[in-house]
């Protein structure tokens, strides 16, 4: 590892539904960087003469704009990020180069080291996001790592993650910080994960109240 190389800084993009997202391609590459914007809300406009079946079924669902033709510049003007997933070494520099001067967000499939970011290998549970990357060094080790990761943390993860923040909402401030902090670190355990895993919900409620009585006397 050249340890000189300036370490990622790891982020999480909301609101995609009010910018512009585009995507240069229309092969597989794309189909995944595209399928991924999607399930993030995000506006997605793609730029080619070519596109396989899922981004024409995506087109007449109305979930994006297909522009039919090949990239040019002045493309991207307007977008927050672009991804460039061509099969043409040359077309994918040439975005990298627009969206530099435009100051975007860029992700160049065919040249890590020219992208300001990088799509990672993520799980979902819930809101509870778990996420892997290797900075485009290795996408079939991030792969593993990622299928490694949904065998791991199962679905008890999102359930507790969404009844937590919804107690969050509950007590406010009614307690204490210090005993706030308490009442988190008792509901995140493995005991806990077992019963939402067993789904014995009952079971949390009935924790939850004995742990705040008891830390509303203190």
């Amino acid at each position: 590892m050249d340890e000189a190389r300036n370490r990622p800084y790891p982020i999480v993009l909301t609101q995609l539904d009010r910018v512009k997202c585009v995507v240069v391609g229309g092969g597989e590459v794309a189909v995944r960087k595209i399928r991924a914007l999607l399930d993030s809300g995000a506006r997605v406009i793609v730029i080619s003469p070519d596109a396989q079946p899922q981004i024409a079924e995506w087109r007449e669902a109305g979930q994006l704009v297909h522009v039919a033709r090949p990239y040019t510049s002045g493309d991207l003007s307007g977008a927050f990020l672009a991804i460039a997933a061509t099969d043409r070494r040359e077309v994918n520099a040439a975005v990298a180069e627009e969206a530099r001067q435009h100051g975007m967000l860029c992700n160049i499939a065919d040249d890590p080291a020219e992208s300001t970011f990088h799509t990672l290998g993520a799980v979902m549970r819930g809101d509870v996001l778990l996420a892997v990357g290797t900075g485009g060094d290795s996408p079939a080790l991030a792969a593993h790592i990622r299928r490694k990761l949904e065998a791991t943390f199962g679905p008890e993860y999102g359930v507790l993650a969404h009844r937590l923040g919804a107690l969050r909402r509950e007590i406010g401030s009614t307690l204490p910080a210090a005993a706030r902090a308490r009442l988190w670190r008792a509901l995140v355990s493995d005991e806990v994960l077992e019963w939402v895993r067993s789904d014995d919900l009952d079971r949390l409620e009935r924790y939850i109240a004995a742990l705040i009585a008891e830390l509303s006397e203190q």
